[in-house]
């Protein structure tokens, strides 16, 4: 598996480890963030979308999608700036900018290990 795989990888099995978390233990693990316990629906519908884009992100690593791998940087590389524009404007608490980080540094992560694959690549041919 290339290193751009397994960036691909741990990224899904975090992901998906998030999305258990938000599934089945929200109620014990919330309180340990300072955010509060909610019984509203959304906390489990995210934690099952989580769940289903792991399974996207885990099967592409197994099977050596690099169009994939590439997608997911853009998307990832917005997660800082989203997370950053919602705690200044007060809709969410400092305490989700860990999870910003998380994606954003997994996002360029990967990017960098792309750019370094096709480096590798390019001086071959």
């Amino acid at each position: 598996m290339t290193r751009v795989k397994k960036s691909i990888l741990f990224f899904g099995i975090y992901s998906m480890l998030m999305g258990v978390v938000l599934l089945c233990f929200s109620k014990n693990i919330l309180p340990l963030f300072d955010l509060p316990i909610s019984n509203e629906p959304w906390i489990y519908l995210l934690g099952f979308v989580l769940c289903c884009s792991s399974y996207y992100y885990i099967r592409s690593a197994f099977h050596n999608n690099n169009d994939f791998a590439k997608y997911t940087t853009h998307t990832r590389a917005f997660a800082p700036v989203i997370v950053t524009i919602l705690i200044i404007s007060g809709k969410a608490d400092w305490h989700f900018a860990s999870f910003g980080i998380v994606d954003g540094l997994g996002g360029l992560w990967t990017w960098l290990e792309i750019k370094q694959e096709n480096n590798k690549i390019g001086l071959i041919l």
